[in-house]
């Protein structure tokens, strides 16, 4: 399933197996909007995901909470806020959108 945000469609991580991908693996960042079971803290990591990348996170109102610059192979990125979805894209994503923290994201 896919999802447009803006002008970029977006790969739906919807399940434990597709959130669990993620970007690893992949030949070139692409856009994944992930789909979280409860609205809480889900820490992430960028092992085996080889480029830089944008990860904002979301709550259930669809309001930006944190938004990280992920670099390749990061332990551990945790929200500070409570976030219910995740945006994973290219750098440079938010200022091409102008996305900040207390943005709201319409997602179609």
């Amino acid at each position: 399933m896919t999802i447009k945000i803006f002008n970029d469609i977006f790969e739906v991580a919807d399940n434990m197996f597709s959130r669990a991908r993620g970007l690893m693996f992949r030949k070139k960042i692409i856009h994944i909007f992930f789909i979280f079971e409860n609205e809480g803290k889900t820490p992430i990591h960028s092992f085996f995901v080889f480029k830089e990348f944008e990860a904002v996170y979301l709550n259930s109102k669809s309001k930006v909470v944190d938004i990280f610059s992920v670099k390749p192979f990061t332990f551990w990125v945790e929200n500070t806020a409570p976030a219910k979805y995740l945006i994973e894209a290219p750098i440079g994503w938010c200022k091409k959108n102008k996305i900040k923290k207390g943005s709201f994201i319409k997602v179609n």
